[in-house]
């Protein structure tokens, strides 16, 4: 069985460890970028089964990254869960144009996390 990989984007190293440790232990391949633009560039090479962002990051921030990375669903779908700790009601309108993708506020739960990737993957993970 081939494990699905799941990409982690966000410019706090801490929170790609955490996720990174979390997702392992689930059996998960995790791939990890510091900003958008290296995500966009693993995204063209490896399609990843699951992207995790955060939306404020340098060089390219996780609203420009989703909007990129959106049209590639196209060729091979996968889905993309944004992690933010402040989001207005007007900046939820784009997500909600986004193919597969799911908000989720910070603080959140690593194990959250995990149940909305295992349920959309269909539990094969």
């Amino acid at each position: 069985m081939t494990s699905n990989s799941v990409l982690i984007v966000d410019d706090d190293a801490h929170i790609r460890r955490v996720l990174e440790v979390k997702l392992k232990k689930h059996g998960f391949q995790v791939l990890m970028a510091a900003n958008g633009k290296a995500a966009l560039d693993q995204i063209r090479e490896k399609t990843p089964d699951v992207m995790i962002t955060d939306i404020n990051m340098p060089v390219m921030d996780g609203k420009t990254l989703c909007i990129k990375s959106d049209p590639l669903k196209k060729a091979k779908s996968f889905l993309t869960i944004i992690i933010t700790a402040r989001i207005n009601p007007d900046e939820k309108k784009w997500v909600e144009k986004m193919q597969d993708t799911v908000l989720m506020e910070k603080p959140f739960s690593p194990m959250e996390i995990v149940n909305v990737i295992e349920s959309y993957l269909g539990g094969s993970a």
